[in-house]
């Protein structure tokens, strides 16, 4: 299976992830300590917008497998070997 040209929606799923992650994990954080005033504004958006690329780009590749696997777990049907079109 080539996932590149197949519409699959990996990348689509794993990629919404990430983006959910950054925002729970790195973008609320830094809000509330712009709200309570322990960095400033400016600050607080240069480390979030680079915080959230920096967790995108390091968990991409694991999020990637979690979906690919979890995919085959739940359709193990899907595998070529399973396949019953010999």
């Amino acid at each position: 299976m080539e996932l590149e040209k197949d519409e699959s929606g990996f990348y689509l799923g794993t990629t919404s992830i990430g983006y959910v992650m950054a925002i729970i994990l790195v973008i609320v954080p830094v809000c509330f300590l712009v709200i309570f005033e322990v960095l400033k504004a400016w600050i607080g958006v240069v480390i979030a917008i680079t915080g959230s690329i920096v967790l995108f780009l390091a968990l991409y590749p694991i999020i990637l497998c979690s979906v690919i696997m979890l995919y085959y777990t739940v359709q193990a049907e899907e595998l070529p070997i399973n396949n019953d079109n010999k």
